[in-house]
């Protein structure tokens, strides 16, 4: 029931595998890193309750069922947009406006798939069988887990905060040896300045979607059960875009434009390390989508999206 951690480490799996690789895209890198992302899911799962077997063996088909859809269905349509973004930059004026939006559209659309076929979405009958004690205790978690981010993130002023993120994303890009320039820094410091934050109004959504989400879990013998949890899930992923929408359209052409403008203002040495490191990530993830993997999968449609299956809403 607890959705934080869980999503964060199911939903973005693929994405979170291309910050893991931040020092290396080697196979024998990343495969294990990849791998050990469903031990940090089950990692997080037992940290939720005292669940028992029959619910353990539930958790456990929905996991390796999505891990060999992501590995297998999933992990070549993430190689091919990085090798189309890798072939545009690597001369000088081939990427247009268009092309940015493109990439974004196409990252969302994996996005949204991974979403739909998250495990969460094929275990409404593993929630309608939680105890009192069970929803309880993953309720206390989800509250404190809350209370210690915003805590974190409070900790900060507007400006330290901004400062936190333009030095991140500074050091990470520098792990893969691409070392901004003091144009391209003062760039993203701009932007970063410019973008409209909605952290807080996030935490209070969350908060008010949490409360409304125990509140269907404990009606377990509502006949409308399964519909209703779905659809408080699906609440989640549009929190921010449905109550402040014009904010939201902001922040995603800013950072649009802000991609266009700093592809274009690669110089040529930065041109041929990002399009080489890109080149070698996309053959690593088509390498590790051929590897089989020894998680227990369930070949049953209702357990999880399955290999070739089409992902519709």
């Amino acid at each position: 029931m607890k959705l934080g951690p869980i999503f964060s480490k199911m939903i973005l799996l693929s994405v979170a595998l291309l910050t893991l690789s931040a020092c290396t895209n080697s196979k024998l890198v990343i495969g294990p890193l990849y791998n050990r992302l469903d031990d940090q899911m089950r990692g997080e799962f037992h940290k939720l309750a005292k669940w028992n077997d029959e619910q353990i063996e539930h958790f456990e088909l929905r996991v390796g069922t999505f891990h060999v859809w992501n590995r297998q269905n999933e992990l070549t349509k993430y190689a091919r947009l990085l090798d189309s973004i890798q072939s545009s930059i690597a001369d000088r004026g081939n990427t247009k406006r268009g092309d940015i939006q493109n990439w974004i559209n196409t990252a969302e659309a994996h996005s949204r798939d991974a979403r739909l076929c998250h495990p969460v979405n094929f275990s409404y009958d593993l929630m309608q069988t939680l105890t009192d004690e069970q929803v309880n205790f993953i309720e206390r978690r989800f509250t404190s887990e809350r209370k210690k981010n915003f805590a974190r993130y409070s900790k900060f002023t507007p400006e330290e905060r901004r400062q936190r993120r333009v030095n991140n994303v500074v050091k990470w890009a520098g792990r893969i040896g691409f070392d901004f320039n003091n144009t391209q820094k003062r760039m993203l410091e701009e932007a970063m300045g410019k973008q409209i934050s909605l952290r807080r109004q996030y935490y209070t959504l969350v908060d008010a979607w949490a409360k409304e989400l125990f509140t269907i879990a404990r009606k377990q013998e509502s006949p409308t059960y399964h519909q209703d949890m779905k659809n408080q899930v699906n609440k989640l992923w549009t929190l921010l875009e449905k109550a402040h929408p014009e904010e939201w359209r902001a922040n995603r052409e800013l950072w649009r434009d802000f991609g266009y403008n700093f592809v274009g203002s690669l110089n040529h040495d930065q041109r041929v390390h990002a399009s080489n490191w890109l080149r070698k990530m996309g053959n690593t993830l088509n390498g590790i989508s051929k590897v089989k993997p020894s998680f227990k999968v369930a070949n049953d449609p209702t357990h999880g999206c399955l290999v070739g299956q089409t992902v519709s809403g």
